[in-house]
């Protein structure tokens, strides 16, 4: 999920678990855990243009980061705290001061990656031990209905602060209500891909793996990319309206050495592992021989269906040799796409955002 919402889910974990101990510390100490996992992005300065790729949702995003690193992010809270000399509202006492504040930077750290597993990014969440990615592709990274949620909690228990329970038990209703809008758009998901093989089988089709994605804002509107007999049929699809779809199909170019050697260069192989083999190829004559550019199809505009948002580009001479190093490619959003179109889609008509 975004930054954003990542902090706000941090600050109402905070508000439902240790906000009686810590007060409103609780909250701002929960927001700032809540991100800290993503700080494995300085990875791009240190790795190079594809460390993003290798080392985002990471070990920081693994299931023991949160058990392994929270007890010490918390003493460090706690030492800063006391050397403040600040335990918390009615002075509870440091060791129940300490194991607070221990508790919510686990769970601040641990709720991180489990929220991410959700969209399509591809969460490590065993790494290093494995690199295997978790992609549930239930909602965006970029969701409003649950960052919502979220933020109707807060405002609720800043209502509610003069009453002893009523900011605690608020967030648990929102921290409910937001895993189970999870697990909702994992079941629309399942329900979308289930719809579209069998339209595919309805016409004739034989050979037919189908994968749909979120978009952002709302967890209708999915992007759909299907291998049909030999084709690739990329689309838009949303269950309102009735069950709509729109698509636009292409055949990928025929296996070649130039694609084969691009997929294997050691940026090649990351490319691939990253976008979960849901890629496709083309290629470019040139002056000097050959450019060969692979695209991620989770991740894509609606105006030009047979490219993803981002890539990779390898330049090869007429003997086949790369002339410059691999290269990462991000194409910009398209000026025509609109949000008014975007919704149009979203209820019944994906024919609108049609190129």
């Amino acid at each position: 999920m975004d930054t954003v919402t990542q902090a706000l889910l941090g600050a109402v974990v905070g508000q439902a678990t240790f906000s009686h101990k810590l007060g409103g510390r609780a909250l701002v100490v929960g927001a700032i855990g809540g991100v800290v996992p993503d700080l494995d992005v300085i990875a791009i300065a240190t790795h190079g243009p594809f460390g993003e790729f290798v080392h985002h949702r990471g070990f920081t995003h693994s299931l023991w980061f949160g058990p392994v690193v929270g007890p010490m992010l918390g003493w460090m809270t706690w030492r800063y705290y006391r050397w403040r000399g600040r335990t918390g509202p009615g002075e509870p006492g440091e060791r129940a001061v300490l194991s607070a504040w221990m508790g919510l930077l686990v769970l601040a750290l641990l709720t991180h990656p489990l929220i991410d597993i959700f969209t399509s990014y591809g969460t490590q969440l065993l790494a290093p031990f494995s690199r295997h990615r978790t992609a549930l592709n239930a909602v965006g990274i970029v969701d409003i209905v649950y960052s919502g949620i979220l933020i109707a909690a807060l405002i609720a228990g800043w209502f509610l602060r003069k009453r002893s329970q009523g900011p605690r038990a608020v967030a648990w209703a929102a921290l409910l209500l937001s895993w189970s809008y999870m697990g909702y758009g994992w079941w629309l998901n399942e329900q979308a891909q289930d719809a579209l093989r069998a339209e595919f089988i309805e016409r004739g089709s034989t050979q037919v793996e189908v994968r749909t994605y979120p978009t952002l804002l709302l967890p209708y509107l999915r992007r759909a990319v299907a291998r049909v007999d030999g084709e690739i049929w990329v689309g838009l699809y949303t269950p309102l309206g009735g069950g709509a779809s729109h698509w636009h199909r292409f055949h990928p170019p025929p296996r070649d050495p130039l694609i084969e050697r691009l997929q294997g260069t050691p940026e090649g192989r990351i490319f691939e592992w990253f976008a979960m083999q849901e890629t496709t190829a083309r290629m470019i004559p040139t002056a000097e021989g050959t450019t060969v550019e692979i695209d991620d199809l989770r991740y894509g505009f609606p105006s030009a269906p047979e490219r993803g948002m981002w890539g990779i580009r390898g330049h090869f001479d007429r003997t086949g040799n790369l002339i410059e190093p691999v290269q990462r490619i991000r194409y910009r959003n398209p000026p025509e796409l609109s949000f008014a179109a975007f919704w149009r889609a979203t209820l019944g008509d994906p024919a609108a955002l049609a190129p």
